[in-house]
């Protein structure tokens, strides 16, 4: 492991995340956690900053980040959005408004964050309250029986509160 010059200031949020684990190689995930935590992605350049400091290969950083669902090497939105698909709420309409809370928000692709960088949004297959179907989660917080007019009521009442702070 890379020992940090004595003299090194560390004033950024990488550093920090390295000094909290010690700068040991065996919490390389919990690093990697605390860095999409911190950026809402893993950046390449922050997973080669965790390569050399911890003389571990880059290959085995970009595969972790990679093989996980949990990490990601592009920026999510600040309110991520999950819309279920999972069978009851497909039934009841899930994908329909997963497609247009995408149109609206001018997203290509799942998982793919607004230019703003408010919003990312993504289907997960159940989020376990099929009874309240069709689910949509918006920054973590649970909303059943919703729809897309619903889902996109959320979204502007959060894009006008981050607006305002």
């Amino acid at each position: 492991m890379k020992q940090p010059l004595a003299n090194q200031v560390y004033d950024t949020p990488l550093d920090e995340i390295m000094d909290r684990w010690k700068r040991d190689s065996s919490y390389l995930i919990e690093m990697l956690q605390d860095v999409q935590e911190h950026y809402r992605h893993i950046p390449e350049e922050a997973a080669r900053r965790l390569s050399e400091e911890l003389d571990v290969p880059l290959n085995r950083v970009f595969h972790i980040a990679t093989f996980y669902k949990g990490f990601t090497l592009e920026p999510r939105g600040k309110y991520p959005i999950a819309v279920c698909t999972g069978t009851a709420c497909h039934v009841k309409g899930g994908s329909r408004i997963l497609e247009n809370v995408m149109r609206e928000l001018g997203v290509e692709r799942e998982g793919q964050a607004t230019q703003d960088l408010l919003f990312s949004v993504e289907s997960v297959r159940c989020l376990g309250c099929c009874g309240l179907a069709p689910v949509v989660t918006v920054a973590g917080e649970v909303h059943g029986d919703t729809s897309t007019v619903k889902t996109l009521k959320i979204v502007e009442e959060l894009r006008k509160h981050a607006q305002s702070s």
